[in-house]
This record gives structure tokens, C-alpha cells and sequence, in this order.
């Protein structure tokens, strides 16, 4: 019975729940909301990396008095479908329009614009639109130099089927690299074949305070574990372990510098660089090398040490690791003993002039005197004489070989000097007046301009870098390109392809 009654009043409860939604005609209040149309954003953009990038989206609220300036919020959602989910999506903006520089690496993204009304709390996701980001760091000059007294990566970017290459100032920042550099510039290298891995190419850049860092050689980022103490036998360097320089002979092969020692890569023998090289064969301890490198072609040919103290050359052998006595000979007027010069070496490099010549120029510390030494690849002698007729030469901070006709370049202040050493006279060929010239180089990486020569400058400001091309017989330079707004250049290497 209790049973029958509990069912009962259940169906009733039921009846009347049901006649009183029959009922109910509208006792609720029903208020639209403010609503926003876009318009203004095409279904595809193009655009490079690194480079300014603007879209400026038409806004049309439905409810909306315009009194309240910050009602709204955005964000600009980049998505890249070739990465995993969790590392797709990067925030590009939080303002109404995209107006910056887009730091994106290379790839196509789908852009999702939101826009958020603060007051009534809604939030509208537009369609999608495609944004094909394509790389501005494919190949070129890499500059480095200081800004107020800091390092920063500049980039002369060389976009092929584009005639106009583009100046990228802070290429780091512009690519969206996570590498900051601290302290100083030091130096920029790009090689082939940069360590035992199957990574092809070598991209790194030296600061003295974060040291020197490898960057990925399409996106330009960075991790730490790209810094170059990983490339290390068992961990030889610490972590922020910066080189003063690097010497790449031939693919798969290079020495760094640093403050003395020098330290050798060799891919084929999967020879990772560990201890100092800068130790003859029998003797204990390393010598302290002078900050020179002669690779004569590496192991084609027999790399070149100065022993800074004992001031005497070494032969250094690529498969033994370690060097050893130059061939003696016996010194003259026109010939240097290798293993007692008595000089101390003021520049080395080696050439591809006369199918592949060392320069070195030396300062005897009896006469304070400056001769050019030349040798072949087989260490050979082929000219030793004192410098004359050079104006300043003993001021001069910067050194340059020329590749076809062997002219030794050289800086002082604003000025630029060739000196034939054919005549042994030297010519004036740039006055910069008050500008500093704080660079000059030939790189044989570049395609266009490999035999040009480079010359960075500095008027206080900005810095400038120039090519040209160098005449024979004296002949005045010409010149090729100018590139402006760059850092106070220290250090140009040549990003190729």
C-alpha cells in the first residue's frame, strides 16, 4: 500500500513540473550582446623572417559606444602543423594589429587572430589564415661588431632571385634565436663539415663574456647544449668556453685559438678537439702560441705554429697531434732561421696566392726592423725582406693578403695601405679621414666576392662594410658594394650554400 502511494505522488509531482513549462510564455529577458566583425585579413600572407610585417584587421562591434579605449584584448596565434602539439603554438602579438617585426623561423603557420570583450567576457577566434614565412638568413655576410660597447650579430642577407640583398642589425633578435650574447664581439666563423655528427654546416659566433655558441645553420636558433664545450672530447672545455678565433683548411677539418693554445678538429678521424696542440713532439709542456694560424691546406699540406716565447716556427702534424722542428736552415739576408728568428710575429696567414702561399710578418727585436716571409705548402722558403718604403707600418693594426696579386694590405687609423712587395713600396689607397677602419679581410667562401677585398669601417655611429675589387699594378680600387647601418665591425665571415 505504502508502496502504491510513494508511485502515485510521483506522477502527479511529474504532471505538474510539465503544465508548468507549458505555461511559462516568456517571463525571462533576453538582451543581445555585443558582437564583432572582422574584415581586412587576406586567407594568405608571404613574408621573411627577421623582416617587418604589418596587417591592420577592421573592427565592427555591434554594441559598442567606442567610450572605453582598452575594452578589448588580442593575440595573435601562430600554430606550425609540422611541430608537436605541445611546441606548435607561439604567441606572435597581443595588440589589434600586427605591426612588428616577425621573428618566426621558416615554415608555413596557420595565424588565429582572438579578440576578447573585457566587459561581457566573451571571446571570438577568427578563421585561420595561412602566413608562409620564408628564411631571410639563407645565405650571406655575417657581421659582428659592437653596439655600445656589447656584441651584437649583424647579417647582409643575400636572398637568391632577389637583387637587393637586405641588412639584418641584430639577426639574432630578428630570427627569434634564444641566443643573447654577452660582453664584447669577438669573432664570426661559418665552415663546412663543423663536427662528428651528420650536421653539414657551421655557424658560431664568439662573445667574451657568453662565449662561443654554434647556431643552427637554417633557423639560426639555439639551445645550450650548442655551445662549443659539447663538441668536446669527455667535456676538455667549460661550458662557456670561447675561442679567439677559428682556421678551417678544408671541410671536416679546423683549429680554434684561445688565449695560447690551440685546439684541432678532424672529421675524418673522428678526432674532436681535447687537449692543446701546442706541444713539440719532445718537449713536456705546451709553448705559448702567438695568435697566428698558417693551415697550408690542412692536412694536404703542413699547418704552421709560432712559438710565441721560444720565437721560433713549428710544423704541426694533423694525424700525431702534436708539432715539431722546422727543416733548419741556415739564416741570411734572404733566408730566416725558422728555429731562432729572434723576431717576434706581428701576422700570419695563409693564401690562395701562387697556388697557396703563407705571409708572416715579423718584427726583429735587435733592429726593429719588419720583414715579409713567404713559404709554400712545402715549407719552403720563397722570399724573406725587410719591409720598406711603408709609411706608418709599425702603426698598423690590421693585416690582409690579396689572393691574385700577393699585395700585403694594412691599416692604420683611417687609412689603408698596399704594399707590393715586388717593389717594397707601399701606396696609399683609402683615406677615411676621422673614420676608423677596424677590418680587412679576403674571404674565399663567398661566391660573387671572393676576392674581394673587405673593408669595415667605423665613423662613431654605425658601421659600414665595402667590397673591392683589387687592380693589378696599383691600380685604385674600385669599389663593389657598400652595405650601411651595421655594427663597429669586428669580425666577417660568409654564410654559403
Amino acid at each position: 500500500m505504502s508502496k502504491n502511494i510513494k508511485i502515485l505522488c510521483t506522477l502527479l509531482l511529474l504532471l505538474l513540473l510539465s503544465w508548468s513549462c507549458a505555461n511559462d510564455e516568456g517571463t525571462y529577458n533576453y538582451n543581445a550582446i555585443n558582437e564583432i566583425k572582422v574584415t581586412g585579413i587576406a586567407q594568405t600572407y608571404t613574408t621573411y623572417t627577421g623582416e617587418h610585417f604589418k596587417i591592420e584587421p577592421n573592427l565592427s562591434p555591434t554594441i559598442d559606444d567606442g567610450s572605453d579605449p582598452v575594452r578589448y584584448a588580442y593575440e595573435w596565434v601562430a600554430v606550425n602543423p609540422a611541430k608537436l602539439a605541445s611546441e606548435s603554438r607561439t604567441l606572435i602579438a597581443t595588440t589589434k594589429n600586427f605591426d612588428g617585426i616577425l621573428k618566426l623561423p621558416p615554415a608555413k603557420y596557420a595565424v588565429y587572430y582572438f579578440i576578447k570583450d573585457k566587459v561581457t567576457g566573451v571571446k571570438w577566434q577568427q578563421p585561420a589564415f595561412e602566413l608562409n614565412v620564408v628564411s631571410s638568413i639563407y645565405e650571406g655576410w655575417m657581421v659582428i661588431g659592437d653596439v655600445d660597447g656589447k656584441a651584437r650579430l649583424d647579417m647582409v642577407s643575400i636572398i637568391p632571385n632577389v637583387a637587393t640583398p637586405r641588412i639584418i642589425t641584430d639577426v639574432l633578435d630578428a630570427s627569434g634565436s634564444a641566443l643573447k650574447l654577452a660582453g664584447k664581439a669577438v669573432s664570426v666563423d661559418c665552415f663546412n663539415q663543423p663536427f662528428v655528427t651528420p650536421l653539414m654546416y657551421g655557424i658560431y659566433v664568439t662573445a667574451s663574456e657568453s662565449g662561443t655558441a654554434r647556431l643552427d645553420q637554417d633557423s639560426f636558433s639555439w639551445v645550450p647544449s650548442q655551445n662549443i664545450a659539447y663538441e668536446t672530447v669527455g667535456g676538455a672545455l667549460p661550458n662557456n668556453f670561447g675561442v679567439d678565433f677559428m682556421k678551417s683548411a678544408t671541410p671536416g677539418e679546423n683549429f680554434l685559438y684561445s688565449n695560447g693554445d690551440i685546439y684541432f678538429y678532424f672529421r675524418i678521424y673522428q678526432i674532436k678537439y681535447g687537449l692543446p696542440q701546442n706541444k713539440v713532439d719532445t718537449e713536456t709542456k705546451t709553448f705559448y702560441a702567438a695568435p697566428f694560424i698558417a693551415e697550408n691546406q690542412g692536412s694536404l699540406g703542413t699547418p704552421v705554429f709560432y712559438d710565441k716565447d721560444a720565437r721560433r716556427f713549428l710544423r704541426y702534424s694533423t694525424t700525431k697531434g702534436s708539432c715539431s722542428i722546422m727543416p733548419p736552415v741556415v739564416g741570411s739576408s734572404s733566408v730566416l732561421d725558422w728555429n731562432n728568428t729572434n723576431c717576434d710575429l706581428v701576422f700570419m696567414a695563409s693564401t690562395a696566392f701562387n697556388q697557396g702561399e703563407n705571409f708572416a710578418v715579423l718584427k726583429n727585436l735587435t733592429t726593429g726592423k719588419y720583414h715579409l716571409l713567404r713559404f709554400n705548402r712545402e715549407l719552403v722558403q720563397v722570399y724573406y725582406k725587410e719591409i720598406l718604403n711603408a709609411p706608418d707600418f709599425d702603426k698598423a693594426t690590421k693585416f690582409a693578403v690579396s689572393p691574385d696579386s700577393g699585395y700585403l694590405f694594412y691599416a692604420v687609423g683611417g687609412k689603408l695601405y698596399e704594399y707590393d712587395n715586388g717593389t717594397q713600396t707601399a701606396k696609399l689607397m683609402l683615406d677615411k679621414g676621422s673614420e676608423e677602419i677596424t677590418f680587412i679581410d679576403f674571404n674565399n667562401r663567398s661566391k660573387t666576392f671572393s676576392k674581394s677585398l673587405i673593408v669595415g669601417s667605423y665613423n662613431g655611429t654605425v658601421g659600414k662594410m665595402e667590397l673591392f675589387t683589387v687592380p693589378p699594378v696599383n691600380g685604385a680600387l674600385v669599389l663593389d658594394q657598400t652595405y650601411n647601418g651595421l655594427c663597429k665591425i669586428v669580425d666577417v665571415a660568409y654564410r654559403s650554400r
